[in-house]
């Protein structure tokens, strides 16, 4: 049975991380599968296997071995992970928006799309971390530890985050959803360019691209639920012109259409099986 448990952090990590989780699979019948877009970072480490497996799309047969700890940029297209006919246990670390900009020592526009190893950008501590988790008895002992880690990074950081963008960004995150990226740009007294400039460096997407991502998981977390889908009115909800604009962009960064998006569990609306061998 697949076992998912997360927490919230404390503050000052609050601010910046969503929740710190911990996923627990068997075995499963697929191979691979394709994890959809969410706009935001992830630190992942696997605790069972020494690699993770990406895949650069869905008929790749010579995927990338990334050794321990890694960090999955902002994504604004699915990922192919491999691996998942073994059993796995991960922990990780769900970014809020812009919220790694503070640990990742780089502009986060250079990791969209990208999964690099922890250990490039944070070098021997990052490399240690996968060994200190292994080394205590239980999920709730190794996020704590995770989270006093994170913490005490934040004592080696850069310049405070950019104000105005983060603002901008929980702007994109309201439902229903601004009008137009320009509005949420004109209020923060920007230019276009600068905007779109700072957006990425802090975020890791460009505001427009952001913006769909946003919007794209808005569908996907009710999508997921159990049940008949309207989607119709799902498309209207989180700000699509009609039907076939949803369609198109599901299809663009999911890589299916909505009639056929089946998550792998209610649970897990961003993670799809992928049939077919390795």
């Amino acid at each position: 049975m697949s076992v998912f448990f997360c927490i919230r952090p404390a503050p000052p990590l609050d601010a910046m991380v969503e929740h710190l989780w911990a996923s627990d699979r068997p075995a499963l019948m697929h191979a691979r599968e394709r994890s959809l877009p969410t706009g935001c970072a992830d630190i992942v480490i696997p605790l069972l296997q020494t690699h993770l497996i990406r895949h650069d799309d869905d008929s790749d047969a010579s995927p990338q071995r990334l050794r321990e700890p890694v960090l999955q940029g902002a994504c604004d297209r699915y990922l192919v992970r491999g691996g998942t006919a073994e059993p796995s246990s991960v922990v990780g670390v769900h970014f809020k928006p812009g919220g790694v900009a503070l640990f990742a020592g780089v502009p986060m526009g250079d990791l969209n799309n990208l999964t690099v190893t922890l250990d490039s950008l944070w070098g021997a501590a990052a490399s240690e971390l996968r060994g200190q988790l292994l080394a205590l008895p239980d999920t709730g002992a190794r996020l704590a530890w995770l989270e006093r880690w994170l913490l005490a990074r934040l004592t080696h950081r850069g310049p405070a985050p950019d104000a105005a963008v983060l603002w901008a960004a929980r702007q994109f995150d309201r439902r229903p959803p601004p009008a137009r990226v320009d509005t949420i740009r004109a209020a923060t007294g920007l230019g276009p360019a600068r905007f779109i400039e700072r957006f990425r460096d802090t975020i890791g997407l460009t505001p427009k691209r952001y913006a769909r991502v946003r919007r794209l998981q808005a569908v996907l977390q009710q999508a997921a639920a159990p049940g008949p889908v309207d989607w119709a009115a799902l498309s209207l909800d989180a700000g699509f012109a009609d039907q076939a604009h949803l369609s198109r962009e599901f299809r663009r960064m999911t890589g299916s259409t909505p009639g056929s998006y089946r998550p792998v569990a209610p649970s897990q609306p961003n993670h799809v099986a992928i049939p077919g061998p390795a």
